[in-house]
């Protein structure tokens, strides 16, 4: 198959004016698309995820992935690389330069690829709530405990749940006063999942946090928190999601704090 580069500029003229911006950013920030996800590149085109997806299928790519992934050999050919791989046998400085070098690449990308205005709600939300539950599991279940000790630290109580049968019974106590924060990488965390399935149609205000949209949790969330983690950095072991989700909690607890002292 031909370049995606290739590609855009062979059938540029034949797509959608929203297409075209997205085809136009594309071939301005190469580098950066392949960090996005689809609402990402979608909000910086000021455009919808189905028309990101349209763009792809006009180019002959099925998903918005394969797309991405089409385009690492123009990244090698332009000489920029987005992540760099560490070796099993790379010297303790070259691990350090290149997992520091990852680091600021994923956290860049997901603080600037979160759209602050939903950012700003999610933090109103939290503060009027009538009552806060926070749940996750597994390697979630550490974040969730995190974000539930910074939200006391600011003076706002919440509950933190990692139990697969206290969640399954705290839903049907939710009311349209509460909010629910479901945290999956994936997205696709069954019990996570079903606890924001569920606690929607109490009416309650749910946020998902998690790196892929759309995905199963992204359905049943009214406000999401999306890291930009690329498929290929995160292993079984890794911590860098995690790190990329503490990054956006905390740019909400400092939007709580600024609201708060308005207040």
């Amino acid at each position: 198959m031909k370049s995606p580069l290739f590609l855009i500029n062979k059938r540029f003229n034949n797509l959608r004016k929203s297409e075209k911006r997205v085809a136009e950013f594309v071939q301005k920030h190469l580098d950066e698309v392949i960090l996005l996800t689809i609402q990402g590149l979608a909000n910086k085109c000021d455009t919808s995820d189905a028309t990101v997806m349209r763009f792809c299928r006009s180019l002959g790519y099925k998903t918005f992935n394969e797309f991405k992934t089409a385009l690492i050999p123009e990244l090698l050919h332009n000489r920029k690389k987005v992540i760099k791989n560490i070796k099993n046998k790379s010297a303790p400085a070259t691990v350090k330069k290149k997992f520091l070098w990852n680091l600021d690449q994923q956290i860049h990308s997901t603080v600037n690829n979160q759209d602050y205005n939903s950012l700003k709600h999610i933090a109103q939300q939290i503060i009027k709530a009538n009552r806060i539950v926070i749940v996750g599991i597994g390697g979630s279940a550490g974040v969730a405990y995190i974000l539930n000790d910074s939200l006391g630290g600011l003076g706002i109580y919440s509950n933190y749940l990692n139990d697969r049968s206290v969640i399954q019974n705290m839903i049907p106590t939710l009311t349209t006063t509460d909010v629910i924060i479901g945290i999956s990488h994936s997205g696709e965390t069954e019990e996570i999942v079903s606890a924001l399935k569920n606690a929607q149609e109490y009416g309650s205000v749910t946020i998902a946090l998690t790196n892929f949209s759309p995905s199963p949790i992204t359905n049943f969330a009214k406000h999401v928190l999306l890291t930009s983690i690329p498929d290929n950095l995160v292993g079984s072991f890794s911590c860098q999601a995690r790190i990329s989700q503490l990054a956006l909690l905390e740019l909400v607890a400092i939007e709580i704090k600024k609201q708060l002292s308005k207040e």
